[in-house]
């Protein structure tokens, strides 16, 4: 999806602009002829105003509806100063800046617009504010209006060269840009790759050195106002300047007083903004450096100072509510994570529980089934080992054809006289036998049992296995092996 933004410098001599096609194969320029005010046919025209004529001519041939328009203000409208406040919430910001301004303000604060950008935050926000009158910004709202055109950004022209400058040049410097038009210059001091400071000075001379002298004194005066606001030192290492009000002999001169070196900017050489324009089209940086920059902005979303409009519902909520949406994606996070983690320490208790479980069986398998030297499952093969086992009439009382372990006990019960001293204290019976245990008074007894046992029905081959005087009790203990026969059918 591509999308139009026609991006309109208003100067104090006529107006630059270009339309800029944005989509996600890149960023295409198309540049507009420059229309200056004496161009318009007075006589024609009647009283109307140039700027209004100048818009009206700069947009001719351009289909507006669709096409998103962003416009620069020029120096003369827009003036500058920098806040320190003990606070980093943008609305709280806003809420302060007229109070903060007004002692230094030679305008009652009511008739003005103001904005801000934030330079650094730390345990204090140092902001850049800038501020226009509103007659002279709401006379170029209604020229765009009588065109049927609703300009989502008003911004300072040269602010948006010197935004871009700022944060793509490779390697971050200490700079300074002037932007310039016939009558008035801005002078912006860049370091750290932030715009810290801008200036606006009336700089109509026509004598070119003397031109250059004012300019060079308003970057000695920026470069002195820097170091006393942020008390650190400030250092360019070259200046940069744009704007048709910029003669080609300034460069020398300016050079001259200020002993650093001096350049043009041209702003789609000097960064990669990812902005192309096709080169058989007539392009004069110094005209289009601002527009240029002005369309970069926004389609990088670059925080400047807006007067007017708003460039995104999304990024204004965010710009207004980001400590709340930081704060709730914390809170957010936090709940996730402690969810999360609840859920891993309940899957390790019962993983760990499971494991119990499963050792358990494993030893009650061992401790039934000690010949079986392979575990694997141990609950199905306990269930298959038992099955076995039931088949081979382990459990005997399941058999019609054989003594119960109820029917032995009471055969053996009622041989064994009620006088008699005897005690059994084992009884374990396998497929074809049984080996019980007990203690009694006297060896006699031990084979007086085994002689009655020999009597009984299902019982058979009774020997003693072993039968011994345990000299702590005084008593013989003695075992006693059976053999088991079928019953009688």
């Amino acid at each position: 999806m591509s999308r139009k933004i026609l991006s309109l410098d208003i100067q104090d001599s006529g107006i630059a602009a270009v339309l800029v096609e944005n989509s996600l194969k890149g960023n295409w320029v198309e540049t507009r002829p420059f229309v200056t005010y004496l161009e318009i046919d007075r006589e024609a025209e009647g009283e109307a105003d140039p700027v209004s004529d100048a818009l009206k001519k700069s947009v001719e041939g351009i289909s507006l509806p669709g096409v998103e328009v962003i416009v620069s203000l020029p120096p003369r409208l827009v003036s500058y100063r920098n806040l320190q406040v003990p606070f980093k919430d943008p609305k709280k910001i806003r809420q302060v800046l007229p109070f903060e301004l007004e002692p230094t303000l030679p305008y009652p604060v009511e008739d003005l617009i103001i904005d801000s950008q934030v330079i650094s935050q730390g345990e204090k926000t140092d902001i850049l504010v800038g501020f226009v009158l509103k007659a002279g910004l709401l006379k170029i709202l209604d020229a765009l209006k009588s065109l049927g055109i609703e300009p989502r950004m008003a911004a300072p022209a040269g602010l948006s060269s010197a935004l871009c400058l700022a944060k793509y040049l490779e390697i971050p410097e200490d700079l300074i840009v002037i932007s310039a038009d016939q009558n008035y210059a801005t002078v912006f001091a860049l370091a750290s790759g932030r715009v810290h400071m801008a200036r606006s000075f009336y700089a109509r001379e026509p004598d070119p050195r003397l031109k250059a002298k004012k300019l060079s004194d308003a970057v000695i005066q920026v470069m002195g106002a820097f170091e006393a606001a942020f008390a650190s030192p400030f250092e360019p290492v070259r200046v940069l300047v744009s704007g048709e009000g910029v003669d080609p002999c300034l460069n020398d001169d300016i050079k001259r007083v200020l002993e650093i070196p001096v350049t043009r900017l041209d702003l789609l050489k000097d960064i990669d903004l990812n902005i192309k324009i096709n080169p058989e089209i007539q392009y004069d940086p110094d005209l289009c450096n601002t527009a240029v920059g002005l369309a970069a902005v926004d389609i990088l979303g670059l925080p400047v100072i807006n007067f007017y409009g708003s460039r995104s519902i999304i990024k204004k909520y965010w710009e207004e509510y980001r400590n709340d949406f930081i704060r709730t994606g914390v809170i957010a996070a936090f709940v996730f994570v402690a969810v999360l983690f609840n859920v891993l320490l309940e899957a390790h208790f019962l993983q760990k529980e499971v494991q119990q479980l499963n050792q358990q069986i494993v030893v009650l398998f061992q401790s039934t089934f000690p010949d079986t030297a392979k575990i694997i499952d141990p609950l199905q093969q306990m269930r298959a080992r038992v099955q076995e086992e039931r088949q081979k009439g382990a459990f005997s009382g399941e058999m019609e054809n054989e003594m119960s372990n109820i029917d032995i006990l009471n055969e053996i019960s009622s041989r064994i006289p009620a006088d008699q001293d005897v005690e059994i204290t084992n009884f374990v019976r396998g497929d074809d036998s049984l080996l019980v245990t007990g203690n009694t008074d006297s060896f006699n007894t031990v084979d007086d049992i085994k002689v009655r046992l020999s009597q009984a029905e299902g019982l058979k081959n009774i020997t003693i296995n072993s039968a011994n005087l345990e000299k702590a009790t005084n008593r013989i203990q003695f075992k006693l092996k059976i053999d088991l026969s079928k019953k009688t059918l």
